[in-house]
């Protein structure tokens, strides 16, 4: 990650805040989807993600945030995952993939005006660039493609290559290893 990318971290009571600035793709959604697992297993409920300063958003990260999203759902019905600040780019792309019903997207960041502000300087410090091997990042990349399909089936002639190959190259690996 170049020192004018970063993707920063924090929490404000049961609130976990995750600022990307630069892009939101697979090369750091492992890392994110962790932090934020971490705090879901933890008891959080609330997820804003702020997109102000992202540069573009790709399908894997869409799909960890659509597969984040069931599970508080399904945990807390009062729990949420926002996404703040996408840009119209990034919108169109989560809203072209049918997930604005279970991501919600505060263009303005209205919602969390306030929490924003007090958030800040506990975004201090970097989320740190954690090293995951080829297999992580092929279940991570597949089980966010699987949520994709999962979540609107219109997703499945977008993504059933990617899924397919994906798997096969799996089970290559694992008989391999």
């Amino acid at each position: 990650m170049s020192a004018r990318e970063s993707i920063l971290v924090g929490c404000l009571g049961s609130v976990a805040w995750v600022r990307v600035d630069g892009p939101a793709n697979q090369e750091n959604a492992g890392q994110i989807r962790e932090f934020l697992r971490g705090r879901f297993e933890s008891g959080w409920s609330k997820f804003v993600i702020d997109l102000q300063d992202c540069i573009g958003i790709d399908s894997t990260f869409i799909g960890m945030l659509y597969r984040l999203a069931v599970d508080v759902m399904e945990k807390n019905e009062s729990g949420t995952v926002d996404v703040i600040h996408p840009g119209d780019r990034n919108e169109r792309s989560i809203r072209k993939l049918g997930l604005d019903s279970m991501i919600r997207i505060d263009r303005d960041g209205e919602n969390w005006s306030e929490e924003k502000s007090l958030v800040e300087e506990y975004l201090k410090h970097p989320l740190c660039d954690g090293s995951h091997t080829k297999e992580e990042w092929s279940e991570l990349v597949l089980d966010a493609h699987e949520a994709l399909i999962e979540a609107n089936e219109e997703n499945r002639s977008r993504f059933c290559d990617v899924v397919e190959y994906l798997k096969k190259d799996m089970e290559e690996h694992s008989r391999e290893g």
